[in-house]
């Protein structure tokens, strides 16, 4: 990777990168809205390790001890990608989660579920981008038992070594076969967005300026 990933994280945004892989022919890689960051300025970035939740009716022998062993996996520089399949009736992410993630160099957490214990993960500044929130366990209801194989969460398939952003607009998934092309053509694109603003700001028409440049 010839770029430092914490300059994608504070340089890029999500929607220039939807706008790279539309180009691309990667016109579905982003979730819907119903997915929000914890804070307005929390971004998400890293590299996609998945794992699914599954709803249990009854309390496992050894409850959560599954999911202590999906995070032991986790390696510095991973994006936990959680999926529960559309089972939204527990949280499955709290304050102590966030913290075995951030303890392993995890970059955060895209949950497609519940998270709790807010309070306290916005004081750790944690980055999430997550579907909503309850205050009941997970304990009995759902088990953290799968991980690093292929997940879907709103029509967008994600791979393990994918790679994801998120932000306050909303969260993409890059193809990990095509993350230096697209973060490539995201930087030159965001350069022609800053030739644009320029003549903008001199007084230039919007039609002449994106006839001349092509970026708006």
């Amino acid at each position: 990777m010839k770029y430092d990933l914490d300059k994608i994280k504070d340089t890029l945004y999500s929607g220039i990168i939807c706008d790279v892989l539309d180009q691309m022919g990667h016109s579905h890689q982003y979730l819907s809205a119903d997915m929000n960051t914890l804070l307005p300025d929390t971004v998400v970035f890293g590299k996609v390790f998945t794992c699914i939740a599954t709803e249990v009716y009854s309390m496992p022998e050894d409850p959560l001890t599954a999911q202590c062993h999906v995070i032991d996996q986790m390696s510095e520089g991973e994006v936990m990608v959680l999926t529960t399949r559309g089972n939204y009736t527990c949280a499955i992410l709290g304050e102590l989660m966030a913290t075995a993630i951030n303890m392993k160099g995890g970059k955060g957490a895209i949950l497609d579920g519940m998270a709790r214990d807010l309070k306290i993960v916005r004081e750790m500044n944690f980055p999430l981008v997550y579907r909503g929130h309850l205050p009941n366990t997970s304990k009995g209801r759902a088990e953290v038992n799968e991980c690093q194989i292929p997940i879907n969460i709103d029509g967008v398939t994600i791979h393990p070594g994918d790679y994801v952003y998120g932000d306050i607009d909303g969260t993409v998934f890059i193809p990990g076969d095509i993350l230096e092309e697209v973060i490539d053509r995201a930087f030159e694109t965001m350069s022609r967005e800053d030739k644009v603003r320029e003549r903008l700001c001199q007084g230039e028409n919007l039609v002449d300026t994106y006839a001349k440049i092509g970026a708006i």
